[in-house]
């Protein structure tokens, strides 16, 4: 395969993926807004089904953007990864990761309120409370304003807390890797 085709190939993969996890945000947030903004209907229920679906793209999307970024500052090409890779492209990709990965628990929070009804959490979650609880939950903050009350809600809750420390330790390790390798400007 010649390297045009190779580039080719490579900006359709990321067109599609960019389609993809734009479709998967938007209907996340479509089902994160019934029944409170918007009415239940075969449209929402549609794009509902569909945002499911879509977490789960979302969650492969950010492993293999966070592997990626690993590669490529710890890999045997690191040199030319952090020549290729501008410095504000690998604090971008981590920042967003962290970001999809709090909207991501937070409407897992919502369909487990949807699921087991308002007393899984001590207080009744919308999504903008819910992305609040999930922030404060990843960065193991915990002010104690909304906790989990139901079993799930305390399991999903769990899983964020040490995927909230695995990141928190990751991203430090993305940035002293960076600061260790990157040649002097």
């Amino acid at each position: 395969m010649t390297d045009r085709k190779r580039w080719q190939l490579s900006r359709w993969f990321k067109i599609i993926w960019f389609i993809v996890v734009g479709y998967c945000i938007f209907g996340l947030l479509v089902e994160a807004a019934v029944p409170h903004l918007l009415p239940e209907n075969a449209f929402t229920t549609y794009v509902g089904e569909a945002a499911k679906a879509g977490v789960f793209v979302i969650w492969f999307f950010l492993i293999w953007r966070i592997a990626d970024a690993i590669r490529g500052i710890y890999g045997p090409q690191s040199a030319l990864y952090l020549d290729a890779t501008p410095f504000w492209r690998i604090l971008l990709d981590v920042t967003a990761a962290f970001l999809l990965a709090a909207f991501c628990f937070a409407v897992l929070y919502l369909y487990i309120v949807r699921l087991q009804g308002p007393g899984a959490f001590s207080a009744d979650l919308n999504l903008g409370e819910a992305l609040y609880f999930s922030i404060v939950t990843m960065t193991t903050t915990g002010y104690g304003d909304i906790s989990p009350k139901s079993g799930w809600a305390k399991f999903a809750v769990s899983i964020q807390i040490i995927f909230g420390f695995l990141y928190t330790v990751l991203f430090f390790s993305i940035f002293a890797g960076l600061a260790g390798r990157r040649p002097p400007t």
